[in-house]
């Protein structure tokens, strides 16, 4: 890869390190696949621990995800204008708030009870998500802005960061997580805060790099003439669909590990680890498989794959159904 030849958002020499900042922006999704599938595996520790119900877990859980969409929708509209660089150390403080939060919840609870803990953990998920939100708010037009010949190419490689980090977390639960883990039990606050990890390394190279700018304000489009395109029937539509992907996959995904392991026990977390490897590898291929067929096209098929084997996930009762009708929704969530 050579580096790119749009201007850039610092005022300070040198070229664009093109491969960095793109692997960087590739571990912001590392960082929120981690966090989020860690998390969904050591909900039944934390329950333990603080007397939470599955209501609180779920709750808890939820605020991991409410911020996420606003904060891309807000910040979206303003990335032009604020630069990429300034949204992702915005993530990246986010990101290790959110840890420091939700590892203080153990002496929170020991000095102040229940309720106490209960809302470390929702804030701190909470902020969890905001952080989410705040990179891909950034990296996917940057992603665009620094190969815009091969757009749909490196935003399917981008997006493959999400599954990697589900599948990192998903073999740290099944190794370390809760009284079934492969090797040894490890402490859910250790487990938690691996994801600080990717986040420290994107954070090192934001900060030290500089940001192209984005097309449109290369082009000198204004935030003005952006959001009228917003309006426009089919993106409204294209944003009503996303929001339903948005529920069918981190719903699932978020209780799925919990859910099948009374019926297949431990497998449960080698099933999301599957589902998450599968969508990895997949979406390598994606660009191509876009060209063949058009993006809508595309959305039907997967919404048809994603809709028939989360049914058939809700009927299963042995591990080797489980898997199948695992791989049939992972086919739909893929694309």
């Amino acid at each position: 890869m050579t580096s790119t030849s749009t201007a850039y958002d610092a005022p300070s020499g040198g070229a664009v390190h093109q491969r960095a900042i793109f692997f960087a922006s590739f571990m912001t999704l590392v960082a929120a696949g981690m966090g989020f599938s860690i998390f969904g595996g050591i909900l039944g520790d934390v329950g333990t621990q603080f007397g939470f119900t599955k209501s609180d877990l779920g709750a808890i859980t939820g605020g991991g995800l409410a911020g996420f969409g606003l904060t891309i929708i807000f910040f979206s509209f303003f990335a032009d204008k604020v630069g990429y660089k300034a949204l992702l150390i915005g993530a990246f403080f986010l990101h290790i708030l959110s840890v420091i939060m939700r590892l203080s919840a153990t002496p929170i609870f020991e000095a102040s009870g229940k309720n106490a803990a209960y809302n470390c953990l929702y804030w701190g998920a909470f902020v969890f998500s905001l952080g989410n939100g705040l990179c891909e708010a950034a990296i996917n037009p940057l992603t665009a802005t620094l190969f815009p010949r091969n757009k749909t190419h490196y935003l399917n490689i981008l997006h493959a960061g999400w599954p990697l980090g589900l599948v990192i977390g998903g073999l740290i639960n099944y190794l370390f997580a809760g009284p079934t883990a492969k090797i040894t039990h490890v402490r859910w606050e250790i487990l938690l805060g691996l994801y600080a990890l990717p986040a420290l390394y994107y954070g090192f190279v934001v900060v030290t790099n500089r940001f192209p700018i984005s097309e449109a304000k290369a082009a000198g489009l204004t935030v003005g003439q952006m959001v009228s395109h917003v309006f426009a029937p089919l993106l409204l539509f294209l944003f009503l669909i996303h929001a339903m992907i948005g529920y069918v996959e981190l719903g699932t995904d978020g209780w799925i590990q919990n859910i099948l392991n009374p019926i297949i026990g431990n497998s449960a977390f080698l099933l999301f680890v599957y589902t998450s490897l599968l969508m990895f590898v997949l979406r390598f291929f994606a660009g191509p498989i876009v060209h063949k067929i058009n993006p809508l096209g595309l959305l039907f098929i997967s919404a048809i794959f994603g809709a028939v084997g989360l049914y058939w996930l809700g009927t299963v009762q042995t591990t080797a159904i489980a898997f199948a009708a695992a791989t049939v929704f992972a086919l739909g969530k893929t694309f």
